[in-house]
């Protein structure tokens, strides 16, 4: 057995519904807020974690340079080594030399095997016969011409860490510590020159590790700005005049640095026991690259989730806007005088605030169907005005404007004032069936006319004030349903409207005279010239344009119902405004029937 759920919400609820599913405004909101945050953090990731990594890298690098600047005190303090090169080449035999050549290569091959050392190479004296080796000895003359001998001498140092052009420009691999080799007995007394070799690579490998991405770089440089090591040569070419203009400060965190094209992170420190500082850039472009992926996911989520809701919102408002123009559609055969186009009632629907409008032009098309036929078959003029007061609850210039206006409003996508709307419309056209009775609480009547303002201000922007000063008293006494509503409509049409662009007020009020009810409907519009007032009732009236039930119909009816001393009555000044008196008799349910 097959079960059929019919969801039966009001059309405010199904509105909610949609809209908890189209959250465009809410998503877009999200997704700004999303994008930001996620930015921020992005961004502040990429960074700490190069800082964490350029401080890891400088510590390594400073590790290994420890090392090498051990072993190089070591090396050139250790006597065997002195006392070598102490040596006078006039009273120094062949068998000798010979030998302590053997002992200063087992020496140096010793501390090769050290995993951070290459090679080690020791300049001592030219007047030894085996200084011409080139087997990690070398005489001290091939020093003369090379830069580190020149830079130690001016700035009288002991020691030089340098790339190894500095001795041999034809050996660009390798990096070097040059230290002199001090005669115990005088300091002053240089006897030799001991260099430690160690592949450039190394020092490359660990400033690759610094960035993961192929824009970023870290260099060292000396104090000559001059490339000891880099882990991009091209990128370091490029931005050769920053390099050479940074220097460490206190703080080793990474900097932004604003140039013409391309802003750039920036960080730099200085490598102990060296001249050597260690650089690190990181254009801006290569954090906001990471930023613009996760800028297209979010984008694509978003338009995954709004496609999918507006999607469904226009079907959704695809129906609501084809149920309106079947009503739409329906009116305009009234106006044709076609009294047989009824609506059918979507099952599923029938429910909402829609449904509930379309059994009620159902209901008084096929009232007005009856009424017409009746007045055909009896020709009767109570019956005529009858006839004339349905149409006046149908009233198809009113509905086919308001349905328009909520059938612009649903392409607005204006939930709330769609739902405002429809209600207001319900309830108005509940009030003028009155459940097919001719009287009504004058007090129903009021809120029949105050809806109908509510509607047409929700046309004309708030233009039109309703006042209303009825007592309670008053408010319990029967009227024939539709009295006011037909004189609004016209206070509202032909009188403050015809003013121009201009707000305009309306006041009812009531009084008990002689047992007899007045109301009066005051208006502040244009006013009536006093030379037509007495063609308002007459057979020469002019057409009301907003109004399918005219003022004169009003009176006819109260006069047919009530007696020719009863009906409607005018005082109206040019400019300034139009009072309407409707003169009813006192009718309270215990003396009529027919009552709601």
């Amino acid at each position: 057995m097959k079960l059929k759920l019919k969801l039966k919400l009001k059309l405010v609820t199904q509105f909610f519904l949609i809209f908890s599913i189209l959250i465009l405004i809410p998503l877009i909101i999200l997704f700004g807020y999303t994008y930001t945050k996620m930015s921020s953090m992005i961004r502040e990731n990429i960074l700490a974690s190069t800082e964490q990594a350029f401080n890891q890298s400088t510590s390594f690098i400073s590790y290994k340079i420890g090392r090498l600047y051990n072993t190089s005190n070591s090396l050139v303090i250790d006597n065997n080594l002195t006392s070598i090169l102490l040596k006078d080449p006039d009273n120094y035999p062949l068998p000798n030399q010979i030998q302590d050549m053997e002992i200063l290569r087992t020496y140096a091959y010793s501390y090769q095997h050290n995993i951070d050392i290459s090679d080690i190479e020791i300049y001592l004296n030219d007047d030894f016969i085996y200084s011409n080796d080139k087997k990690n000895i070398y005489p001290i003359s091939a020093l003369d011409n090379s830069k580190w001998l020149a830079t130690i001498k001016d700035r009288n140092m002991r020691y030089f860490w340098t790339p190894y052009s500095y001795i041999s420009s034809n050996d660009t691999n390798f990096v070097a510590l040059g230290k002199s080799i001090i005669n115990p007995g005088d300091y002053t007394d240089i006897i030799g020159y001991l260099f430690i070799k160690f592949n450039k690579s190394d020092l490359e490998d660990i400033l690759n590790k610094i960035n993961s991405n192929p824009q970023s770089f870290s260099c060292i440089v000396n104090s000559f700005n001059d490339v000891i090591a880099t882990s991009n040569m091209d990128l370091c070419l490029k931005y050769k005049n920053i390099i050479n203009s940074t220097y460490p400060s206190d703080n080793t965190s990474l900097k932004k640095l604003n140039l013409k094209f391309n802003d750039i992170y920036i960080q730099s420190t200085y490598i102990d026991k060296t001249d050597w500082r260690i650089i690190n850039i990181v254009p801006y472009s290569t954090i906001n690259s990471k930023i613009t992926n996760q800028r297209i996911y979010l984008i694509f989520i978003v338009l995954i989730f709004g496609g999918t809701a507006l999607f469904v919102g226009y079907k959704f408002f695809g129906s609501i806007t084809k149920r309106l123009s079947k009503v739409i559609n329906g009116m305009r055969d009234v106006h044709a005088d076609n009294l047989d186009n009824f609506i059918k009632s979507d099952e599923d629907n029938k429910d909402d605030e829609l449904g509930e409008l379309i059994n009620n032009y159902n209901y008084m098309i096929s009232k007005m169907s009856k009424l017409v036929s009746d007045q055909y078959k009896y020709g009767k003029a109570v019956k005529n005005a009858e006839l004339k007061a349905l149409q006046s609850q149908i009233n198809p210039h009113f509905l086919y404007n308001t349905l328009d206006m909520i059938n612009w409003m649903s392409y607005k996508n204006m939930n709330s004032e769609i739902s405002t709307a429809v209600k207001s419309l319900a309830k108005f056209y509940k009030l003028s069936l009155n459940k097919g009775n001719d009287l009504t609480y004058i007090g129903d009547e009021l809120d029949h006319v105050s809806l109908y303002v509510k509607i047409q201000n929700m046309r004309y922007r708030n233009r039109i004030s309703l006042e209303i000063n009825i007592s309670e008293e008053i408010n319990n006494y029967l009227i024939p349903k539709i009295t006011l509503q037909p004189i609004v409509e016209n206070s509202i049409s032909h009188g403050i409207l015809a003013k121009g662009n201009v707000n305009g007020k309306i006041t009812i009020s009531g009084d008990i005279l002689n047992d007899e009810i007045y109301l009066n409907v005051y208006d502040d519009g244009i006013g009536i010239e006093k030379e037509k007032l007495p063609l308002l009732l007459s057979s020469e009236e002019i057409e009301t344009n907003g109004s399918g039930y005219g003022l004169k119909n009003i009176n006819q009816r109260l006069t047919l119902l009530y007696g020719e001393s009863y009906g409607l009555s005018f005082n109206s000044t040019y400019g300034y405004g139009t009072t309407v008196t409707i003169k009813l008799p006192l009718i309270n349910k215990t003396e009529n029937d027919e009552i709601l």
